[in-house]
C-alpha cells in the first residue's frame, strides 16, 4: 500500500455489482442475437450459392458473439470475486500512514522520557525517589509499547490492503486477453463482403486464434477436461443407466460386442491405465465443438453436454473418451486390431505420437470429419515458442512428455515415471505451459533439469514432444 491508495469496499462492491448487471443484460441481448443468427441460417426455405457464402459469414459473427458472451461471462465472475475480497474496512492510505507516523513519533518520544527516568533512577540517592522514577519509567515503557501496537494495528491494515490487491492482481486478464481478438475478428468481418457478395475464407487465421482463445477460457471456467479414470470410475458408480449406456457404447465394436461386465470393467481399467492420448484427443474434439452441439450430436451420435440434478451442463467426456477408445485402440496403420498389442487385460502399451496420428485421423474420418495431426520438432529450449507459434496459427496441441514434471495452481508437485500425453489449454507469462491432465489443470516448467538434461534423468529417455492437431474447414 501506498499514501495516495484508497479502498472503499461498499462503493467497490456497488460498481461490481452495476457492471454485473450491465453485462449480464449485454449477454441476453448477444443470446438473442446468436439465437436469431442460427434461424436464419438455418431457413430451408433460402438455398442459394450466395445464401451458402453468407451462412457461412454469419458462423463467423457467431464466433464473435459467442466470444463477446464467453468475454462478458468471466468479466462477471471477476467483479463478483473483486466484490468478494476487497473486505469490510474502508482502508485510506492518507490516514492510515499519518496515524502509523504519529503512533511512531509517540512511541520515540515515550521511549526518550522512558530513557530519562531511568537515567534519573541510577542517580537517586533516596529510595522514595528511586521508586518514583522506576514507575514514571515504566509507564512511559508501557506508553512507547501501547504505541507501537497501535502502529502494528494501523500496518496490519496496509497488509490487508495489500492482500487484497494481490488476490485480485489476476482478476480481468482472461477477459483483456480475448479482447484484442473480438476486436480483430469484427474488423475483418466486413471485408468479407466484396462484389456485392460474400465472400468465405475457410482459412481465416483471426477466427482460428479466437476459437482457440474462447475454448481455454471455457476450460478454465470450471472445466478442466477428460479424465481417463473417469469412465472406470462411472461404471463403478454403480448407476445403471450409466452402465447401460457404456455397455451400447463397447458392444458396438465388433472386438468388444460379446463382452460380459466382468471383461468391460477391466477395458475401462485397462483405459485409465494407458487412456492419456484419447482422453487429449477426446479433450480436443469437445473443444472444437463447444458451441456446435447439434452438429456434434450429427457427427458423433450422442449429446456433447449433460445436465445433472442441479441443472447445471457439462461435456460428457466419459462417453466421447470410450467411444473414441474402442474404436481406436490397438488399431495398426491400416485399422487392423491387434490383439497383442496389450501387456494384459488391464494394462495396455498407450499411444505414441505416431500411432495417435493414424488413429485419431481415422476415427475422425469415419465420422466424416477431415483432421490433420503432424509432429512438430521440439525440444525443452523452444517447445514454449513452438507452442505459441502453434496457437497463433489456431491449432491445437497435444504434448506428450517423460518423465512426467509438473506442479498445480498452488505450486504443489504432481510426479510420475514413464510417459504421459496431455492436452495445452494455455501459455503463461513466465513461460510454463498450461495443460489439461486427469481432469485437472496443470503446468509444464520446460526448463525442468530432467528435460533440458534429459542424460541425467534416470529415465534415460527424457523428452518432450509436440503434436499440432487442424479441423479442416470446408
Amino acid at each position: 500500500m501506498t499514501r495516495g491508495d484508497y479502498l472503499n469496499p461498499d462503493s467497490m462492491r456497488q460498481q461490481c455489482s452495476q457492471a454485473i448487471s450491465r453485462m449480464e443484460e449485454d449477454n441476453q441481448a448477444l443470446k438473442a442475437v446468436g439465437e436469431s443468427i442460427c434461424e436464419f441460417a438455418a431457413d430451408p426455405e433460402i438455398e442459394s450459392r450466395a445464401f451458402y457464402a453468407l451462412k457461412q459469414q454469419l458462423k463467423d459473427y457467431q464466433t464473435v458473439v459467442e466470444a463477446m458472451i464467453l468475454a462478458n461471462t468471466f468479466a462477471i465472475r471477476d467483479f463478483r470475486l473483486l466484490g468478494a475480497r476487497v473486505g469490510d474496512e474502508v482502508l485510506d492510505g492518507e490516514i492510515i500512514f499519518s496515524q502509523m507516523e504519529n503512533a511512531l513519533s509517540l512511541k520515540e518520544s515515550y521511549l526518550i522520557k522512558e530513557a530519562v527516568y531511568r537515567g534519573k533512577m541510577m542517580t537517586a540517592q533516596e529510595p522514595v525517589l528511586y521508586f518514583y522514577y522506576c514507575r514514571r519509567a515504566e509507564g512511559y515503557g508501557c506508553l512507547a509499547e501501547s504505541s507501537q501496537r497501535l502502529y502494528d494495528r494501523w500496518r496490519e491494515r496496509t497488509e490487508r490492503f495489500d492482500e487484497a490487491a494481490e488476490g485480485t492482481r489476476h482478476l480481468f486478464q482472461d477477459s483483456g486477453h480475448i479482447g484484442p481478438l473480438i476486436q480483430k475478428g469484427l474488423s475483418e468481418l466486413p471485408k468479407t463482403f466484396r462484389g456485392g457478395a460474400y465472400v468465405y475464407n475457410k482459412d481465416s487465421v483471426w477466427q482460428k486464434q479466437l476459437k482457440n482463445e474462447c475454448l481455454r477460457l471455457s476450460m478454465c471456467f470450471g472445466d478442466k477436461g477428460g479424465d481417463q479414470n473417469g469412465p472406470y470410475a462411472l461404471w463403478q458408480r454403480g448407476i445403471e443407466s450409466d452402465r447401460e449406456y457404456i455397455r451400447e457404447l463397447v458392444h458396438g465394436y465388433k472386438e468388444y460386442e460379446d463382452y460380459s461386465d466382468d471383461e468391460i470393467e477391466k477395458l475401462l481399467i485397462k483405459l485409465g491405465d494407458e487412456g492419456c492420448g484419447y482422453v487429449a484427443f477426446a479433450n480436443i474434439i469437445a473443444d472444437e465443438y463447444r458451441g456446435k452441439e447439434e452438429e456434434f450430436r450429427a457427427v458423433f451420435g450422442f449429446p456433447l453436454f449433460l445436465e445433472n440434478a442441479n441443472g447445471y451442463e457439462y461435456i460428457d467426456y466419459n462417453r466421447l473418451t470410450i467411444d473414441l477408445y474402442c474404436a481406436s485402440d490397438n488399431r495398426d496403420e491400416k485399422g487392423v486390431y491387434n490383439y497383442g498389442e496389450d501387456r494384459s487385460a488391464i494394462s495396455g502399451a498407450g499411444t505414441s505420437p505416431d500411432s495417435r496420428i493414424y488413429r485419431f485421423e481415422r476415427y475422425m474420418a469415419d465420422c466424416g470429419v477431415d483432421v490433420s495431426i503432424r509432429n512438430v520438432e521440439c525440444n525443452a529450449q523452444n517447445v514454449y515458442e513452438k507452442c505459441r507459434e502453434e496457437t497463433d496459427k489456431g491449432n491445437r496441441l497435444i504434448i506428450s512428455t517423460c518423465p512426467v514434471r509438473l506442479v498445480d495452481e498452488r505450486g504443489e508437485p504432481a510426479y510420475m515415471d514413464g510417459s504421459h500425453a496431455m492436452t495445452v489449454t494455455g501459455l503463461t507469462d513466465d513461460g510454463r505451459i498450461e495443460v489439461s491432465s486427469w481432469g485437472e489443470k496443470y503446468y509444464i516448467t520446460p526448463e525442468d533439469p530432467d528435460y533440458v538434461s534429459p542424460e541425467k534423468n534416470r529415465a534415460r529417455e527424457a523428452y518432450i514432444k509436440l503434436q499440432s492437431v487442424s479441423f479442416k474447414k470446408e
